[in-house]
């Protein structure tokens, strides 16, 4: 049998990181396991976009719009039912980040969004779940967070 006992997964505040992290919470409260959201930020003077940052997503710019953006991450997670919940705003880009906590944490699932997939883009330069999925040793379930806004609103 499958049992999850720490899963991770992050949020730039969109819609769709959102749903993943609705996903997450779901399956945290399932396996009764400790959840891990983080919110990686850029915290840079010049140029807010650079070679190595992610090609898909715009960066959180500073630690207190990642702290927001993990408050609400959580009050999701609760509605959710999930009952051990971690924040962590930490500084670098969202794959590097989610590695380090998924190692320092020995998570065995990372939830992430579909966000970057289908797109020109995202095939070109990489995304967030391509990446994730390409180089972490534990599981990972891809959110398909398409529809997220739509049914986030009420709307089908």
């Amino acid at each position: 049998m499958v049992a999850y006992s720490t899963i991770v997964t992050g949020s730039d505040g969109s819609d769709s990181s959102l749903h993943a992290v609705r996903a997450a919470a779901s399956l945290a409260r399932v396996y009764d396991a400790r959840l891990i959201i983080v919110s990686a930020y850029y915290e840079k003077h010049g140029l807010v976009i650079d070679a190595k940052a992610d090609a898909n997503a715009l960066p959180v710019i500073n630690r207190e719009a990642a702290e927001d953006i993990l408050r609400e991450a959580h009050e999701v997670s609760v509605a959710e039912g999930a009952k051990d919940i971690e924040l962590r705003p930490i500084n670098g880009g969202p794959v590097a980040v989610l590695r380090t906590v998924v190692e320092d944490s020995a998570a065995d699932l990372v939830v992430v969004g579909n966000r970057g997939l289908k797109t020109l883009s995202g095939r070109v330069f990489g995304s967030i779940p391509s990446e994730v999925t390409r180089r972490f040793d534990v599981d990972v379930l891809v959110v398909n967070s398409d529809g997220a806004a739509s049914s986030a609103s009420g709307k089908a």
